[in-house]
């Protein structure tokens, strides 16, 4: 089973017909990858290249641009078989952050001469300087800037303050669990509209962005966590980590997401200097002893798009998310999801 999300924020209701296409075409893609034998890991990265080739996202083409008008890319992926993450922030010219992430995180099971220790995290020109001597693609700037995105960054670049949100929150993510029962995320971002260059969010920070186990020894489950919303929030709270480690131990995943968004997020110690608490978490959890697959998206925002598909389905299926008629943006959280291995 794959899921993915396009962001957890205000999306317009005129877009929600290209969401949910974007969704289903990346979970078409992920499910390949597994019919063909390939691992959780190179399904999240399959997945998340589809959303970040595409401008309706915000993150590779299409991001949103810094305020000096560029685009500067996060990623990260986690591979719940070998605990392993990788990470790159703030990197210009790279086309699919989510393939150095990925590439980062896989070349730390090589051994390096003399003892030298593989990073696990890149940023700015070290990061591109490894994405060309991995012969990653590389392309010019202007290549990156979509005509949304430019737009976006003309209209609101005089402006210190905006109570614009629409569309501003969408960074992406993945789960995923493999027909070997191993788990993995990942996430990619162009970060917020008119961020300071060099800025770095959740979505390339451990714990943060993406978090996968597929063999915690006191756990009762496998467990996959991608989370969206705003970054720094996000990487006071290291809500992805734990959100995982919460439901790895909760006898009920839907009622664990909740309390988890819930205690460990909106009402953290952490946040206690936030008013509006913006989050969106999208969770698969695997039971160990019963085999059952579910999948879970919790958000404290208006909207989050979500898509998801198992092997045995002939067709994706894709879903905006709303937060209920009175429920406050940013101090509740709403949960939904469905059971994986049920047609």
């Amino acid at each position: 089973m794959i899921a993915v999300h396009c962001g957890a924020g205000s999306h317009s209701s005129s877009h929600y017909g290209k969401y949910n296409k974007l969704s289903k075409k990346a979970c078409r893609t992920g499910i390949e990858v597994l019919r063909n034998g390939g691992n959780a890991l190179e399904a999240v990265k399959a997945a998340i290249t589809v959303l970040e080739d595409d401008p309706v996202t915000n993150c590779g083409y299409g991001s949103n641009l810094t305020n000096e008008g560029c685009v500067e890319g996060d990623a990260s992926v986690m591979d719940g078989k070998t605990l392993i993450y990788g990470g790159c922030g703030a990197v210009k010219s790279v086309k699919n952050p989510i393939h150095l992430a990925y590439d980062i995180c896989v070349k730390q099971l090589e051994p390096l001469p003399l003892g030298l220790v593989p990073p696990s995290f890149l940023v700015g020109r070290g990061g591109v300087k490894y994405a060309k001597a991995a012969g990653l693609k590389t392309v010019k700037q202007k290549s990156l800037i979509s005509a949304k995105a430019l737009s976006q960054y003309k209209k609101y670049k005089n402006l210190v303050e905006s109570n614009k949100t629409e569309e501003l929150l969408d960074t992406v993510g993945a789960v995923c669990v493999d027909n070997d029962g191993h788990v993995a995320a990942g996430c990619s971002s162009g970060g917020i509209l008119l961020k300071r260059p060099g800025r770095v969010g959740q979505a390339a920070v451990y714990a943060s962005g993406v978090w996968a186990d597929s063999f915690s020894p006191e756990a009762q489950s496998s467990t996959a966590v991608c989370t969206s919303g705003c970054g720094e929030h996000l990487m006071r709270t290291q809500l992805a980590k734990v959100v995982a480690e919460d439901l790895q131990t909760s006898v009920c995943p839907t009622v664990g997401l909740s309390q988890s968004i819930t205690d460990k997020f909106i009402n953290s110690r952490y946040l206690e200097n936030v008013t509006t608490k913006l989050c969106g978490a999208l969770v698969l959890h695997v039971d160990k002893k019963t085999g059952d697959t579910t999948l879970l998206w919790g958000h404290t925002t208006e909207t989050m798009s979500v898509g998801f598909m198992r092997c045995f389905d002939d067709n994706p299926k894709a879903l905006i998310s709303e937060l209920p008629t009175g429920v406050p943006v940013g101090a509740k959280v709403t949960v939904s999801g469905v059971y994986g291995n049920k047609k």
